[in-house]
């Protein structure tokens, strides 16, 4: 009986273990090419396509219908340049047809580029906080099916230096990574982060 006792214990130990490693899928980026690609043509269209020129971290930033880009050039370390795509007020995932038509009629008006661009100084202690995540050195990583419900926050892109290029993709899911504790605690500070330095930027002229 007491040997029936400890091989029922490891076995259900055992079921709870692989239960948990099924919370969690893991993703390699390496395929991650054509949706960056597609934002940066979106960005390129408006900017020109000499801002993906130099080596460094390009972040793109999505949150209800916003849609901005962080760049952060190993040229000019000392400033992180944000722009801005002109507001749809629509989610491209939800109105692909109508989000597109919206797009291209803000492109066809003359639109003044220095009212969708700003700079934030390197100096910022958001700025630090943003290097320490070492954004671009982590596995994309989804909750299961019952763990989560995304919120539309996305944070995406990729680094390059010196022939190496590396993508990162985050996807928000409502307060999941916050509660995973140390293990997931680089995922909850990425929106941390990247959300307290959206908010220190308004383009109330970007239309």
């Amino acid at each position: 009986m007491k040997h029936l006792m400890i091989y029922l214990l490891l076995a259900y130990s055992s079921v709870l273990a692989y239960n948990d490693s099924l919370v969690f899928s893991f993703y390699s980026l390496k395929n991650m090419d054509a949706p960056i690609d597609y934002r940066k043509s979106d960005f390129s269209a408006v900017f020109g396509d000499s801002m993906f020129d130099k080596d460094g971290l390009y972040i793109f930033y999505e949150y209800l219908g916003v849609q901005r880009l962080y760049v952060k050039n190993d040229e000019r370390r000392e400033w992180i340049t944000v722009y801005q795509l002109p507001e749809t007020r629509m989610l491209p995932w939800l109105h692909p047809e109508k989000f597109m038509e919206k797009r291209n009629q803000l492109l066809e008006q003359k639109i003044s580029i220095e009212k969708c661009k700003t700079e934030i100084s390197s100096e910022d202690p958001l700025v630090a906080d943003l290097d320490a995540l070492h954004i671009d050195e982590h596995l994309y990583v989804k909750p299961g099916q019952f763990y989560g419900r995304n919120v539309g926050l996305r944070v995406m892109g990729y680094s390059q230096s010196g022939g190496k290029h590396r993508n990162f993709y985050y996807v928000k899911y409502d307060d999941f990574w916050e509660k995973k504790g140390e293990r997931f605690a680089v995922y909850a500070d990425v929106f941390k982060v990247m959300n307290k330095l959206n908010k220190k930027i308004a383009f109330p002229e970007c239309k």
